[in-house]
């Protein structure tokens, strides 16, 4: 086989090209698992709603191993891929009024 067949990655696209990340996970991920773990802490001043965050981390680690902008994908499906409350009168979504 021969070289000339292979692709070839540069390290400075592939670094340009990534999100930044945070401890293996997107920042965006990072913020919303510390603010809801924060705020259950102090909802329940229980240290299990605060030592939740390491498994939530893990997944999303886990995540953002396969598809860095998970997050900012699923932001972007939920603002423009709403699902109508009529989507069941008329078997997809319209939005016509009743």
């Amino acid at each position: 086989m021969s070289s000339e067949n292979k692709v070839s990655t540069d390290p400075l696209f592939v670094g340009l090209t990534r999100p930044p990340l945070l401890f293996g996970v997107s920042y965006t991920y990072f913020v919303v698992n510390a603010l809801i773990s924060m705020v259950a802490y102090i909802a329940t001043s229980e240290f299990q709603f605060l030592a939740m965050a390491v498994p939530v981390h893990l997944i999303g680690f886990y995540i953002c191993s396969k598809e860095p902008l998970f997050i900012e994908l699923f932001k972007v499906k939920a603002e423009k891929c709403s699902r109508c409350r009529n989507r069941f009168y008329h078997g997809a979504n319209s939005y016509d009024p009743f």
